[in-house]
Parts: C-alpha cells; structure tokens; sequence
C-alpha cells in the first residue's frame, strides 16, 4: 500500500511538472500573430492613429512580459494588440477617402505656414538689414572740408543705405563750431556739405539725390567751448527727406 502510494504521487508529480512546463511555455504564436497585424495596419496607420499607437504599445509590452518569463500577461497582451491592430486597419479603411482629403488639406496648411513663416523671416532680415545700414555722420577738423579716412569710412556705409533705399533722397546737413563769423561758418558748412555730396557723386550716387543745407554754427548736439564740443560740432549730417 505504501509503495503504490509512492508510486502515485511520483506519478502525480512528474505530470505535474510536465502540465507546469507546458504553461510556462512563450506564447509565439500569439506574438507572432500580433506582429503581423500591426504590420499590416501599418500602411495605414495615419487614419487611425491612436488606435494604431495603441495597438503597437500593447504589442511592445506584450514581448516585454514574455522576455520577462510571463508567458500569461504576454498572451493577453498580445491578442489584445492583434485585436486593436485590426480595428485600426478596418477603422482606417472605412473612412479612407475622408481622412486622405483631411491630411492633403492639413499638409497644404503646414506648407502654407512655412511660407508665411519663411516669408516672416526674410521681412524680419530685411528690416534688420535696414537698420543695420544707418546713415551716419560725418565730422572734420578744425577750419577744415577735408574728409579723413574716418570720415570717407563712414561715407561708405552711407553709400550701402542710400543704394538700398533708391527712391530716397537726403539733406546734407553742414554744421560748425561756434568759433568764427557766422557768415564765415555759414560758408563753411556748405563746403563741407559740398564734398560730402561730391565724394558721394564719385561713388555712384545721383547728386540729385543728395541737397545741400547749411547751418553753421547755429545747429551744435555739443553745448560748450571745449575741445570735445567743438569736435562733435564740426560735421555733416544725412536727414532722409520726405
């Protein structure tokens, strides 16, 4: 009695263990069936996105259940993926004509934006690009309407502004220190102003373009009989005018 007790649950046991083996088995097939679907609703994927997305997180947990050894959750997961994966291919399919027409109008929206956004840009550049190109001032030496390099230097940047605004005229601006007659500074601003507009004219610039006025000493940005005042006096200033 005692051995073929034995014998049973030897018996008992090693079935038991078979039984066991073979529900810890991976469930390939059902992985395998769910990789097909969501490959097949892939292709269509873009009328039936959440479910789509849905489908490909199931299959995505459903193999990492399996690596992890549990065989039950991933076949679950995986039929329910297989599930999801086909109801977007046939969600996707029933509205196919509507949901094509709604992605050609929102491609043609975003293209439409980019343009704007583009063309927003290049307006930007070119408003940055103008302000970039001031018009500068000039100034001289003491009793003088010889331009120095500096001078020349910023008559170049002048040059730029006035090449890319071709419809603008400008005021040429003489101006003087405070330091002789007002006839004579009169006299002298105009001949700054003069060589101004000639240097101008020898770098291509319409002189019809360009007007003379002269204030002399009346007009100084500088208050003051210092060397530093006279200094910022002493100059020609571009006025765009209207």
């Amino acid at each position: 009695m005692e051995r073929a007790t034995i014998r049973w649950m030897t018996f008992a046991c090693v079935t038991g263990l078979i039984l066991l083996a073979g529900c810890n088995k991976a469930p390939q097939q059902a992985l395998d069936d769910a990789s097909d679907a969501v490959q097949s609703a892939e292709s269509k994927s873009e009328c039936a996105k959440e479910k789509f997305a849905a489908a490909q997180r199931l299959l995505d947990e459903a193999k990492a259940h399996s690596k992890a050894g549990e065989y039950d959750k991933a076949e679950r997961k995986a039929k329910a993926a297989e599930r999801l994966a086909k109801e977007a291919r046939e969600t996707a399919e029933a509205n196919w004509e509507d949901c094509q027409k709604e992605l050609a109008e929102q491609r043609a929206e975003d293209r439409n934006g980019r343009q704007d956004d583009e063309r927003d840009r290049r307006d930007q550049s070119d408003r940055q690009e103008q302000e970039d190109l001031r018009l500068r001032t000039v100034h001289f030496g003491y009793d003088s309407a010889e331009l120095s390099e500096e001078a020349r230097d910023r008559l170049q940047e002048n040059v730029e502004w006035l090449r890319a605004n071709r419809d603008a005229s400008v005021v040429l601006e003489g101006h003087t220190d405070e330091r002789g007659s007002s006839q004579y500074n009169l006299a002298l601003g105009e001949q700054r102003a003069r060589a101004v507009r000639q240097y101008l004219s020898q770098l291509g610039i319409d002189t019809s373009r360009l007007n003379i006025l002269s204030y002399g000493e009346e007009k100084p940005v500088a208050h003051g009989s210092t060397k530093s005042a006279y200094r910022q006096n002493r100059r020609v200033e571009f006025v765009p005018k209207n």
